[in-house]
């Protein structure tokens, strides 16, 4: 299951992978970077409900996303975890941010720099090597 406050907002997920392979790419030739910022995403925004649908076909169970209040998200948490109150603070504001659209944007920046399009859900869930 995934729970937070997320709410219906949508994210635009960028798989580590690809962060690796931007890095990369960056390292290996940085003047033609320099000065650049980029903002990684994943290659469509998701709701959480739509992101553990698709998990859940991928690794063959059933998931389900289950919104919740950020008052009970710090509580879940707490009771779930021994964590500090910044990294309470931090794992909350990550759903709140979907939940306001701040993570919905997405970007053609993955592919800009390294001539390959974003992974989708699917392909980070698997490891599928492209």
């Amino acid at each position: 299951m995934i729970r937070g406050p997320a709410a219906e907002g949508r994210v635009a997920a960028v798989a580590r992978a690809d962060v690796a392979d931007v890095a990369t790419a960056v390292l290996r030739d940085p003047a033609a970077h320099a000065g650049s910022t980029y903002v990684l995403t994943g290659p469509e925004a998701l709701t959480l409900t739509e992101v553990a649908a698709r998990a859940g076909v991928v690794l063959g169970r059933s998931l389900r996303f289950e919104d919740e209040t950020v008052e009970e998200a710090y509580a879940s948490r707490r009771a779930a975890y021994d964590a500090e109150d910044w990294q309470l603070d931090a794992w909350v504001s990550t759903y709140t941010a979907i939940a306001d659209g701040s993570c919905a944007a997405v970007t053609a920046d993955v592919e800009r720099v390294t001539g390959r399009p974003p992974r989708t859900l699917e392909q980070a869930l698997t490891g599928a090597a492209r």
